[in-house]
């Protein structure tokens, strides 16, 4: 009797718990607010809408060698390596692969939603950039060139296969699920397909989140709504621009995390009232600074000519102000046809450019979509990507496997609860029976992933061998032990020319002094010009057709040592890679959260020692009494400044500094500066912190005796400075903007300025 009611209990959980996940998900409404979807794609969702999420979970940032032999142009030393990040779970759990969308890295705003949101679910995520990132051109595309969805799609399987060999040994895995967002869900289709075919993860779900139809189609209508939504047309960009850029700069003076790769403009907006037209032209600005950035990388990184001369080898410390502006001006509907389309032209001789627009659709996966069950559809009715029809098609091949919300724009809603339990209990729960592959039933045998235009003739290994075959998965099916042996053995016998073929390059390259090209597609691999070889050729979007002499653009700034100050920058950056972050890393590993709040707190009440003293300087009498009222109740209440009391009581901190106090009786800032380790200043600026730090020698280290006393001063400063660093959010050259230099001396300089007017 006990036996039959343990067994009909233990049948009977699986269906509860699917029926509870189903009635939560059903009682969850869908309440995102009723507005436009320009307005939803850039407001996203409202605070109180939102999932609760976790503030912190344990990201681990890494990277990963791809072309361990690829020679880069010194301007993008920085791509060396492909960056991605694991947030891993102390116990077995499935792993979920994360592709973000279009121009977005693996750490853009979306993906940490999608990562806490994963992660508190009880998942294994693993966070990489999207194809079209910068990074991920410079370090991991074969080509170089940006935009096929199956190109790219194969460079992320490649990476794929690396990152797993690189992190099997840390975690348990149970089996492997598959998403992405915008872009990044078309590419995830296509990441799928060629799973069926070369059978390394056997994802058993995958997710694809608003997703583009065709590519070709989307990107025209995100181009359109800049160029419609202009006042005064096309021609006045420029100053839409330095508009755009202005708001955006009172953002940053907040302290908010700079992302150049996209979307981080509309932060901006987010607390503002704009015009329907206003909006759209924002959204297509965003999408034009993400492909800026993709076509200036590939340009560089190709030796192309497109924006760059031919041929011209641009340093560390070389400017590209001027090159930012050209960028700026060119559509992705430019780039298709005098970059993009040329160089498949080339690849694949015969192929048109109807052709080539059909390829970049998810249409050419329609047999594969249709028939897999495992593969679901997140979308929304209203958005702004779509073209006319594609979410009736959208709906047709995917059928019971959609879930299409109302209203939302392009992932304005990611966040709300009602699509985010979505998204979490697609992966955690069973398929629905409806939708579950039967026994005994097979899909279709997957048709060949190449382009249905000629295909390129490549000789050669291939370029990375098929990962080991996942023992640890115990969901797979089990192969028979021939096939296995037969695998083993092409994996060794591949390995081992591999392995000759390196030697025998080796000793090519010492007897030759020759850079080793790619042993797959070699005529495909991006190289770098030699200077003393090659003849400079004009670029095809020169910048004297753009630039203007006598024309000042907002991203100007009087920078007469731009080299050194770039050198410097470049130094900061790996400095700050290599010998800050580590410490930083160190400090968070063994201090408490408590104990990190309170030293934080501790030293803000210090900083408001300086506040004080510059606002009493300035005669400004509400700063003064503000800064006075903060001090006496942190270090009262607060017992000495360990807790900040004041700023729950509605007294802010109010930033003060005597660079601001010179600023504030007429001083300009003089020529911009970057200072090694500290970062972007003016000569002012300089004098200013110069003043500061003697300033606070007498009221703040000979009253502690730190002065002349080596062995108490060194850890306090060391202490206050790890403690500085971070609270910065920024982090060098994972912007996802090749422009980076140019676009944070902007932002000092427009931050400063905003600091003195105030």
């Amino acid at each position: 009797m006990y036996t039959r009611v343990l067994l009909f209990v233990m049948l009977s959980l699986p269906s509860l718990f699917l029926s509870t996940s189903q009635a939560q998900e059903q009682s969850t409404p869908y309440d995102y607010p009723n507005i436009s979807p320009y307005a939803a794609t850039v407001i996203g969702t409202p605070p109180e809408l939102r999932a609760v999420l976790p503030d912190k979970i344990p990201v681990d940032d890494r990277e990963l060698s791809v072309f361990p032999d690829r020679t880069l142009p010194d301007i993008l030393w920085y791509g060396e390596n492909m960056r991605y990040s694991l947030v891993p779970q102390e116990q077995a759990a499935p792993l979920i692969f994360v592709i973000a969308g279009t121009g977005a890295g693996y750490n853009s705003e979306k993906m940490q939603v999608l990562q806490r949101a994963f992660f508190q679910a009880g998942f294994h995520v693993l966070s990489l950039s999207s194809p079209t990132h910068p990074d991920f051109i410079v370090s991991a595309s074969r080509t170089g060139i940006p935009g096929h969805l199956l190109e790219d799609s194969q460079d992320l399987y490649r990476v794929m296969r690396l990152v797993w060999l690189d992190i099997q040994h840390e975690i348990e895995v149970t089996e492997f699920y598959l998403t992405g967002y915008s872009l990044g869900a078309a590419q995830a289709a296509f990441v799928s397909q060629l799973d069926e075919e070369q059978e390394d993860f056997h994802f058993t779900k995958v997710l694809l989140i608003n997703p583009p139809v065709s590519l070709y189609t989307s990107t025209s209508i995100l181009d359109d709504m800049l160029a419609n939504n202009i006042p005064g047309g096309t021609d006045q960009f420029p100053d839409f621009f330095d508009r755009v850029f202005h708001a955006f700069s009172e953002e940053y003076q907040h302290g908010e995390f700079v992302n150049f790769s996209g979307d981080f403009l509309y932060s901006a907006y987010k607390n503002r009232q704009p015009s329907e037209g206003t909006l759209a032209a924002l959204i297509g600005t965003s999408f034009r600074i993400a492909s800026s950035n993709m076509v200036f990388t590939a340009d560089v990184l190709t030796n192309s000519g497109y924006i760059k001369p031919k041929n011209l080898v641009l340093s560390a410390t070389d400017s590209v102000t001027d090159y930012f502006k050209v960028s700026n001006r060119v559509t992705f509907l430019d780039y298709f046809r005098e970059m993009f389309y040329p160089f498949f032209q080339a690849r694949y001789p015969g192929l048109t450019e109807q052709g080539l627009i059909a390829n970049l659709s998810l249409a050419t996966l329609e047999d594969y979509l249709s028939h897999a069950p495992k593969v679901g559809l997140l979308h929304n009715a209203d958005d702004i990507i779509l073209g006319d029809g594609e979410l009736d098609y959208l709906k047709k091949v995917f059928g019971p496997r959609a879930k299409i919300y109302p209203r939302g724009g392009h992932c304005g809603n990611l966040d709300h609860r009602a699509t985010l339990g979505y998204i979490v209990d697609f992966f955690r729960n069973p398929l629905p029976a409806n939708l579950a592959q039967h026994p005994g039933q097979m899909l279709p045998t997957p048709t060949p992933m190449t382009p249905s235009y000629p295909t390129h003739q490549t000789t050669g290994p291939e370029e990375f061998p098929t990962s080991p075959f996942l023992q640890r998965i115990s969901y797979r099916p089990s192969l028979d032990f021939q096939y296995q042996l037969d695998r083993q053995i092409q994996d060794l016998e591949r390995k081992l020319q591999e392995s000759h073929a390196y030697l025998q390059a080796t000793q090519v390259r010492e007897t030759a002094s020759e850079i080793i090209p790619d042993p797959v597609h070699p005529e495909d691999t991006p190289t770098a010009p030699d200077a003393e070889d090659e003849i400079i050729e004009p670029a095809k979007r020169s910048v004297k057709d753009v630039v203007q002499s006598d024309v000042r653009y907002l991203v100007d700034v009087y920078d007469p040592i731009e080299g050194f100050n770039r050198g410097v920058y470049k130094f900061n950056a790996q400095f700050d890679e290599y010998v800050f972050l580590p410490v930083v890393e160190g400090y968070e590993a063994v201090m408490p959260d408590f104990f990190e709040e309170r030293v934080s707190d501790f030293f803000s009440n210090l900083a408001d020692i300086r506040n004080l003293f510059n606002a009493m300087l300035q005669l400004n009498g509400e700063a003064t009494l503000n800064t006075l009222g903060r001090f006496l109740i942190n270090c009262t209440f607060g017992l000495g400044g360990f807790f900040d009391h004041a700023t729950p009581l509605g007294i802010p901190q109010q930033t003060e500094d005597f660079g601001q106090t010179l600023g504030h009786y007429g001083l300009n800032p003089g020529a911009y500066l970057v200072l090694p380790i500290l970062g972007p200043s003016s000569l002012r600026d300089t004098a200013g912190l110069l003043t500061d730090y003697t300033a606070s020698f007498f009221y703040l280290y000979t009253p502690l005796h730190f002065n002349n006393r080596l062995e108490r001063s060194s850890p306090f400063t060391l202490t206050w400075s790890v403690n500085t660093r971070q609270q910065l959010n920024f982090r060098y050259y994972q912007t996802g903007s090749p422009f980076e230099y140019d676009l944070i001396r902007f932002l000092y300089t427009k931050k400063r300025e905003l600091d003195i007017a105030k």
